[in-house]
């Protein structure tokens, strides 16, 4: 089930289950609401108070989407796409938003510095995507962005992964998978001063960027050659629904040891692996269920999230940290979390104010720009044939004849 831009609906819907839980976590981050149904006694607690593993889902997802088109080109003896266009591609989708989120939060007192030298380095640090790799810097600015660093490095890495991966990619994902919990393992026998900034860098995902890639390719191979296997939707729909249900399970695992101390770390190296595996089985079932469960899935309400999610990532917590410092809408007690009035209203104030901004900026600065840099991208393709054409033309016009 595809888009009309093309794209998979279903993966878009995980996208917008992921943004929601990460809005969730950091809403109830700030107003402590309970998050349980009282008609019927249902608690999503768990979700409400896990939320940050919608991170990790992000990074399974673009896993899956920066594998794609590899696999695709691999499999129908293609070629890939080029490098000039990966690059055009990750640019506009992620620094003019990015840069822009940074400017104005500086511009409104957002983020202060003691002075312009602490400025200039958390700038430049943010620009190159090296924040989180010092403790200084990793949460600076916008407690999110600290994932920011995580993709783009991946980016940086992923051209020669992507390389091996279409040639050996059980190695590739299992050598990837060995790392991350290498790393894990690594960040909880060490000093656990960093533990925190360290279960956040590059190494520690690669094995939800892995899952992603192993996905796409797993799609890839079932569509293309084993048609038989992708007739079987109703075994297909049980198995994104058994993945559906081990994201749920590894909420709340975590949530059953929020009281551990250094939560939820001492918790990472055994449970982001079932956390990434549950991800892969929710998503590769999705791309051939039944038509019914796809549309359940990528419903208008979580496609919507999906198309704003990266602006609404970025400006969800600002947006929400401001009006609680505004005092926006007014807290009637000392404490706003005994304030109950004040608990349920933040949440129509808060979210409305950062879905509209998101789904501005959205569709007013990103997706122009984006189209921009398509065209761009495009006139550069065909510029780039013409001068291969010419070459080619070149090279058999001077060519000696052959006896």
């Amino acid at each position: 089930m595809r888009t009309r831009s093309g794209r998979f609906a279903t993966i878009d819907g995980l996208r917008g289950i992921a943004i929601l839980l990460v809005v969730w976590f950091h809403v109830w981050q700030i107003t402590w609401q309970s998050a349980v149904i009282p008609v019927v006694n249902l608690s999503l607690q768990p979700l409400a108070e896990t939320g940050f593993i919608g991170v990790a889902l992000f990074f399974f997802i673009s896993g899956f989407v920066l594998m794609l088109p590899y696999a695709q080109a691999h499999a129908e003896r293609m070629p890939p796409p080029s490098l000039r266009q990966f690059v055009l591609r990750r640019f506009f989708k992620i620094v003019p938003s990015y840069v822009l989120c940074i400017a104005a939060l500086i511009a409104i007192g957002y983020q202060t510095y003691p002075n312009a030298l602490a400025a200039l380095r958390d700038v430049a640090f943010h620009l190159l995507f090296v924040h989180d790799w010092f403790a200084a810097t990793s949460g600076s600015i916008d407690g999110v962005m600290w994932s920011l660093g995580t993709e783009v490095q991946f980016y940086v890495l992923f051209p020669p992964i992507a390389y091996a991966f279409v040639r050996r990619p059980a190695m590739v994902a299992l050598a990837m998978l060995a790392v991350a919990i290498g790393w894990r393992a690594w960040c909880v026998a060490s000093d656990h001063y960093f533990l925190s900034q360290r279960m956040q860098q590059l190494p520690a995902y690669l094995d939800f960027f892995a899952a992603g890639m192993a996905g796409a390719w797993a799609y890839t191979a079932i569509a293309l050659h084993r048609p038989t296997i992708a007739r079987r939707t109703w075994a297909f729909t049980a198995l994104s629904i058994a993945g559906l249900a081990g994201i749920v399970a590894v909420a709340g695992a975590y949530y059953d040891h929020r009281f551990d101390p250094e939560w939820p770390n001492r918790s990472e190296p055994y449970l982001r692996p079932a956390l990434a595996l549950a991800a892969l089985a929710a998503a590769l079932g999705s791309l051939f269920a039944i038509r019914a469960f796809q549309r359940v899935l990528a419903n208008p309400a979580l496609l919507f999230l999906a198309a704003i999610s990266y602006n609404l990532y970025l400006w969800h917590q600002p947006i929400a940290r401001e009006l609680e410092r505004l005092h926006v809408p007014p807290i009637a007690t000392a404490d706003p979390h005994d304030d109950r009035v004040w608990q349920i209203a933040f949440w129509f104030v808060a979210i409305p104010a950062a879905i509209a901004i998101s789904a501005a900026l959205t569709y007013a600065f990103e997706h122009p720009l984006m189209r921009w840099g398509k065209r761009f991208e495009t006139r550069r393709s065909r510029a780039a044939q013409r001068r291969h054409a010419e070459q080619r033309h070149a090279e058999l016009v001077e060519a000696p004849p052959q006896s």
